[in-house]
């Protein structure tokens, strides 16, 4: 007898993705950063365990958050490791992005809060 799959829900909010673009004003001086979203994923919060904590620590960052989404097609050909997400109005770095060809696996370290 299979074991038929089941739907997974991912009803725990939505993840905004992009990259940051650096601001100059017209004599090409740098003014600042602006969030460029790029898309939304909604996602599943997961629970981190021990060798997530370890594995961040040994890239040199602090884990605040794990999160587990869909992977969508379009996220084959980009660099998942160099997006900034948005939850809640607090940025995030992406430490590092696990997949298994079904699912992806945001490691985040909180950056602080959002500023549009």
């Amino acid at each position: 007898m299979a074991v038929k799959p089941y739907r997974e829900t991912f009803n725990d909010g939505f993840l905004s993705y992009g990259h940051k673009q650096t601001q100059r004003s017209a004599t090409g001086k740098r003014i600042g950063e602006a969030f460029t979203e790029e898309g939304k994923l909604a996602f599943k919060e997961m629970s981190c365990r021990d060798q997530d904590y370890h594995m961040a620590g040994i890239m040199g960052a602090s884990l605040d958050r794990k999160v587990k989404t869909l992977y969508p097609p379009s996220f084959r050909t980009i660099n998942k490791n160099k997006l900034k997400v948005v939850i809640d109005n607090i940025e995030y770095d992406v430490i590092t992005v696990d997949s298994n060809g079904m699912y992806l696996y945001f490691y985040l370290q909180e950056v602080g809060a959002f500023n549009e």
